[in-house]
């Protein structure tokens, strides 16, 4: 359709708002321009005619330099290596100029969260960076934010702003805040696990840098002191999972049942067993400490599909919201019998779901 490229362009400026705002001082000079150039054609005295032409040179130079400021800068929201959903994230909001001979000043920027910063100079082939806390409450990728940058540069007639939609490149984990009914779970587990499985020590392996929720009581302490930072005995722990997770991908309350087997990874961390989850038709395990997040950042992208949790599979904890659809093993380990047999599933409440807390399936073989 002919002219529908510039009718598009004109929408998109229309809803993304007006991009140059005069100032009042900038409203004061066009005065001054004006009356100066009425009283040099009236009177036609030079000096009128010369104040025209030195205020409107000033003005078109600052609508130049204002333009130039905001060209060639980019915009990147760099998140830290572990971000969860529903929590603070500290985020480094880069500015960086590509200009190659020009630097950019007098910048204000509006971040996500509405909160303003100044920076007073971006080096031409440089970069300038401001911390900012920003909320998420899903995970996976977040959408781009908006992120608003404007300047009054030079002579601050004018104000040139410009929005950038910023893309985030890392994917944010599930929370592992508690919630009703998963602390049940999780002693649950620990109780099934500790039947079938005890608790195995680790052996020393090496020594390693020291990584946010690592147990303090493996920290080496003389070597920590002398090499300046956190060193931690790293242990490998023999033979394979003392248990084994299974989530059910095709149940009900999807998002939930990841919150919670986000929960029972990160805190099944802290117990010192081993431990898998069957996610996606893959199956990771947890020998050491910090391989929780492997399981974190694989529930960040997991999407919810059509899946049969089969019986057949031995010593699997299946987690999951379904009422009635699975199988469950009987409360004294006879075999297998429908999930109202067992006190983690009650029919009258709707199944696991209507009780407040998952259905877990365990097959003892």
């Amino acid at each position: 359709m002919p002219g529908r490229g510039w009718r598009e362009r004109l929408a998109a400026r229309w809803r993304e708002g007006v991009r140059h705002r005069v100032t009042p001082l900038g409203a004061m000079m066009a005065g001054l321009l004006a009356t100066s150039g009425i009283l040099a054609v009236v009177t036609g005295q030079n000096v009128f005619f010369l104040l025209a032409s030195l205020l409107l040179t000033a003005i078109l130079v600052s609508g130049f330099v204002n333009r130039l400021m905001l060209a060639g800068l980019e915009v990147k929201l760099e998140l830290p290596e572990h971000a969860m959903a529903g929590e603070p994230v500290a985020c480094q909001l880069v500015v960086q100029n590509a200009k190659h001979w020009l630097a950019s000043f007098a910048l204000e920027i509006v971040a996500p969260v509405g909160k303003r910063f100044y920076l007073p100079v971006v080096p031409a082939r440089g970069k300038a960076m401001v911390g900012v806390e920003v909320l998420w409450g899903r995970r996976g990728v977040p959408e781009p934010v908006e992120v608003d940058l404007s300047t009054r540069f030079p002579f601050g007639f004018s104000r040139r702003r410009t929005r950038v939609m910023v893309k985030v490149g890392r994917a944010l984990y599930p929370s592992i805040r508690e919630q009703e009914g998963f602390a049940a779970v999780l002693a649950m587990v620990e109780g099934w696990a500790g039947q079938h499985g005890g608790r195995q020590e680790s052996e020393y392996s090496h020594l390693r840098e020291y990584v946010a929720g690592d147990d303090w009581r493996r920290i080496a302490w003389g070597k920590s002191a002398a090499a300046g930072e956190w060193v931690v005995r790293e242990g490998v722990r023999s033979g394979g999972a003392e248990l084994r997770l299974w989530l059910d991908e095709g149940s009900p309350e999807f998002e939930r049942l990841v919150e919670l087997t986000a929960y029972l990874a990160w805190n099944l961390e802290f117990t010192g067993r081993r431990y898998s989850l069957l996610v996606g038709g893959e199956e990771f395990e947890v020998n050491r400490a910090g391989e929780a997040y492997t399981i974190l950042r694989k529930l960040a992208v997991v999407e919810p599909r059509v899946v049969e949790v089969s019986q057949n599979e031995n010593n699997y904890f299946v987690l999951s919201y379904r009422s009635g659809d699975l199988l469950r093993a009987g409360a004294g380990g006879d075999g297998w019998q429908p999930g109202g047999a067992t006190g983690t599933d009650q029919r009258d409440g709707g199944g696991a779901a209507g009780a407040g807390k998952p259905g877990i399936d365990q097959h003892t073989g």
